[in-house]
């Protein structure tokens, strides 16, 4: 497919060649679950709707996102096969590949890796958004049954949590793995041990970096962040509503420069907004802020009222003030 594509026009603007062109990009480069999409959209629907059809596509995607996972963790620590437990496997496969064409590492990065854990708990918790996906995915075309993980909510929420840092985070990837572990016995995904002794796989992801290696001296690969599942986190305000008050209240608009009538604040980033519709300051209006914020949903504590506004597209809601005084009124 590649050598045919070399000879065809890079603008040409049919949808099937660069639909092709599209599709011949090296699996390895793109993110798992956005492949498993592309996919299930070229199939029938008699296909994706078939439970051992999905799960075929579901098994060979996360061998795609734990072989992106191992990269990033080798660049990461730059440990070398050596320091492995396992002589053979997978893991090896990968690291010796690394060790030859250390060029790959800088497609994969990720801010998220603690080198103190073991490789495989690791590489097993950057598989988890990957396995996320495909449940609610699964949801979502079966809507009838009930949640893949309905205790999802619990496994997650951090404030189950020690309010020590370390130990937060120490019970959080404990949990985490917990809930891997349920999800990968839901598709049926054999250990991680079995996945990298695979003979058949290790065959299969060896091609797979060999058409990566191939793109990428014709072309410069895009930079594949891996990023873990993480609780959902509204900012942190000051505890004391004055300290608010005096840091935001004569802020400027960045549109228009003038200061904000009635300043929002948003809890998902921390930019000030403004609720008024005004044609000077579309940019910094909260609609048009959650739309890139939060696609399409928002929380704002407005500065002037201490309330709270709730947004959603269009769609407004006011939600009562986390400010209040002794007498638990705002």
């Amino acid at each position: 497919m590649v050598s045919i594509l070399k000879n065809v026009e890079p603008d040409v603007p049919y949808p099937d060649l660069q639909f092709w062109r599209r599709a011949s990009h090296p699996v390895l480069s793109r993110d798992a679950f956005s492949s498993l999409m592309w996919v299930l959209f070229c199939l029938p629907s008699q296909f994706v709707s078939c439970e051992e059809s999905f799960l075929s596509l579901v098994h060979i995607f996360y061998v795609v996102s734990v072989a992106q996972a191992i990269i990033t963790y080798h660049g990461k620590c730059q440990c070398n096969t050596t320091e492995l437990e396992c002589p053979d496997g997978l893991m090896t496969d990968i690291f010796k590949i690394m060790e030859e064409h250390a060029v790959i590492q800088q497609y994969f990065v990720s801010n998220n890796i603690d080198v103190s854990y073991d490789i495989k708990d690791t590489v097993r918790s950057l598989s988890f958004p990957y396995l996320r996906r495909c449940a609610l995915l699964w949801k979502v075309m079966n809507s009838s049954t009930s949640a893949p993980f309905s205790d999802g909510a619990q496994v997650l929420d951090s404030s189950s949590c020690s309010t020590d840092d370390m130990m937060q985070h120490a019970n959080g990837i404990v949990m985490e793995l917990v809930e891997v572990e349920m999800l990968e016995k839901m598709f049926k995904i054999p250990s991680l041990d079995i996945v990298l002794n695979d003979e058949v796989l290790r065959s299969v992801v060896l091609r797979w970096f060999h058409h990566f290696l191939e793109y990428e001296n014709r072309n410069r690969q895009c930079i594949l962040y891996l990023t873990p599942a993480v609780p959902f986190k509204l900012m942190q305000l000051p505890h004391l509503y004055q300290d608010l008050l005096q840091r935001y209240i004569k802020q400027h608009c960045p549109d228009c420069g003038a200061v904000l009538e009635e300043p929002a604040l948003c809890l998902l980033c921390g930019k000030l907004c403004s609720p008024n519709w005004k044609t000077c300051c579309r940019e910094s209006g909260c609609r048009n802020h959650v739309m890139a914020c939060g696609a399409g949903n928002g929380a704002f504590l407005l500065i002037r009222k201490t309330t709270i506004l709730l947004q959603r597209s269009a769609r407004q809601a006011p939600w009562p003030s986390p400010y209040l005084d002794s007498f638990g009124e705002e």
